[in-house]
């Protein structure tokens, strides 16, 4: 293996170790680069610490209510979920019927932070920040709501300084979109600053075994024109940012999963906090809303699916972590490939096969003039070992000679490097896919390799797991190696490229198991397509004559 394809090598090391490192580092989101200044006065709020978290510390008062608590239960095909009459609906439970946890229960995004959810709160003509978060009026009997064939409605009221206030909870068959009517009786009496707010607290709890990895993932937005609002959360103290302007929505999320707040008519403001609880990052969204008309919105509260996602129309999947700016496009395309696919054979693993295939298909010529160049770059070896014995003393004269008989002999020195470098984006993009695309996750491919996001434990020994795939890529990568290995390459090099196999090994050890089956099959291919597939140059053959025998 030449110089130019083990730096080759190594640049993909080293872009493969930073990528996680970074992501761990920094929020996953890749923040845009518009200004924070997006009100229609150029005006903005923004404080880093000064108020608590806690919704109830946020707000100074609640009127008092002596309607009983109620629940019952709301199910549409998709998801089970508890409904109080506490906030004039919140949920108390929300199950998600197809996603399940580690240890083996359905995923359940509601606890003890976030159960005072879809929270009303205005603020009094004496000033003060009042919430609603009383028990309210139910209109109407339920004891539970089947909204797997037909849309339910769930309807509530409380009165406050003898004005009506009503919520609406409308119920859809086999979605996660929820609608919300929020309708007032003569607002402007009652609430100054002709405003209110839709607050959700706590954010969501973790869903994932590996809480670290988990908490890497927990956000809270809000989408202000076409900027995203998402401060960190720190251990200190709560950091808040406030700003006015058109609100297109606020969330906040997981690594799988989301609860958003989108309005009909855009927000006048919004306000995130996010603070460390523990190990956890906490957040809560505030979304203000005028009070000049009912207001209307969609709740969306599930799994962080692209399709369902890039469907509701909002920009809403820019909340997903489909990569570094510059790599996004290619997450995209990648998601979206794999899922079209999918829908035809529905078998990620299967799927991952044949677009390596593709994925080979499409870098065919490049990587059969690699393949061509190195072959060349074997064939003159003996006679660069001669230019070097020739200029040992001379480093200058030697590299001029060398080009010279590069440039003579037809050869790139850096046709060996393009191939792998051109696929490295899309390396780099498997990468982030896998980790963090919940179509992946629990995907099985067959046998032992039951959740292409982790990797592929077969058992372990003393704790320690025993993968299997990243062998295979291993074994793969050292065949792949030994055939474009120049002959007579120095120990030096040989030892290069040994490590660069153990050293990948390791690296990509702990890798979902579906960028591991991926770059297995490519290898594979790779060494097809050079030993049988990629003609040998043919060499001009000097015919020796024998003299004419002597009569």
């Amino acid at each position: 293996m030449d110089r130019k394809t083990l730096l080759a090598f190594a640049l993909i090391a080293v872009i493969l170790i930073l990528t996680p490192w970074y992501m761990d580092l920094v929020s996953p989101v890749q923040k845009p680069t518009a200004v924070r200044e997006v009100s229609s006065n150029k005006s903005q709020t923004k404080s880093s610490a000064s108020a608590p978290l806690e919704t109830k510390n946020i707000l100074m008062s609640s009127p008092v209510s002596s309607v009983e608590s109620q629940e019952f239960v709301v199910s549409n095909g998709l998801y089970t979920a508890t409904i109080s009459n506490k906030n004039g609906g919140s949920f108390s439970k929300f199950v998600f019927d197809k996603y399940s946890k580690h240890d083996s229960s359905n995923v359940n995004i509601i606890d003890n932070y976030n159960s005072n959810n879809l929270l009303l709160v205005f603020v009094s003509l004496d000033g003060d920040s009042v919430s609603l978060d009383n028990s309210w009026d139910v209109v109407g009997t339920y004891y539970n709501v089947d909204a797997a064939s037909k849309q339910k409605s769930v309807t509530f009221k409380t009165v406050y300084n003898n004005f009506v206030i009503k919520k609406r909870l409308t119920f859809y068959p086999n979605t996660y979109k929820i609608g919300l009517d929020v309708i007032f009786d003569q607002p402007d009496r009652f609430i100054s600053r002709a405003q209110y707010r839709l607050v959700w607290p706590g954010g969501l709890p973790p869903t994932e075994k590996n809480l670290k990895d988990d908490y890497i993932y927990f956000q809270g937005y809000a989408y202000l024109g076409d900027e995203l609002l998402d401060p960190t959360a720190k251990a200190d103290s709560p950091n808040e940012e406030k700003q006015t302007g058109n609100t297109r929505w606020t969330a906040t999320k997981t690594k799988y999963f989301i609860a958003a707040i989108i309005p009909e008519d855009v927000g006048v403001g919004a306000v995130v906090r996010g603070k460390v609880d523990g190990k956890r990052p906490v957040f809560t969204t505030e979304l203000r809303q005028s009070t000049s008309k009912s207001g209307r919105f969609d709740i969306y509260i599930g799994p962080l699916e692209y399709k369902r996602i890039k469907d509701l129309g909002v920009d809403l999947e820019k909340t997903m972590n489909l990569g570094w700016v510059v790599f996004r496009p290619f997450g995209q395309f990648i998601t979206w490939s794999l899922s079209k696919m999918y829908a035809i054979i529905p078998n990620y693993g299967v799927v991952v096969i044949i677009f390596a295939i593709l994925v080979k298909i499409l870098l065919n010529p490049l990587t059969k003039r690699s393949f061509q160049s190195n072959r060349k770059m074997q064939d003159i070896q003996p006679k660069v070992k001669k230019l070097k014995e020739k200029y040992k003393n001379d480093s200058q004269k030697f590299s001029r000679a060398q080009m010279a008989l590069f440039k003579e002999e037809g050869v790139n020195p850096m046709g060996g490097c393009l191939p792998m470098l051109l696929q490295m984006p899309i390396l780099i993009s498997f990468f982030t896919v896998f980790r963090s695309t919940i179509e992946f996750r629990g995907a099985p491919f067959f046998g032992w390799i039951t959740d292409l996001s982790a990797p592929d434990t077969l058992f372990t020994v003393a704790g320690f797991p025993i993968n299997i795939l990243p062998f295979l890529m291993g074994i793969t990568m050292f065949l792949q190696q030994k055939l474009m290995a120049v002959p007579g390459s120095g120990g030096q090099q040989k030892m290069m490229m040994y490590f660069m196999n153990v050293f990948f090994l390791f690296l990509f050890y702990t890798f979902p198991s579906g960028l591991n089956l991926y770059y297995s099959v490519f290898n594979l291919l790779s060494i097809v397509q050079q030993k049988y597939l990629t003609p040998i140059p043919t060499k001009k053959q000097t015919v020796v004559r024998k003299p004419p025998k002597k009569k």
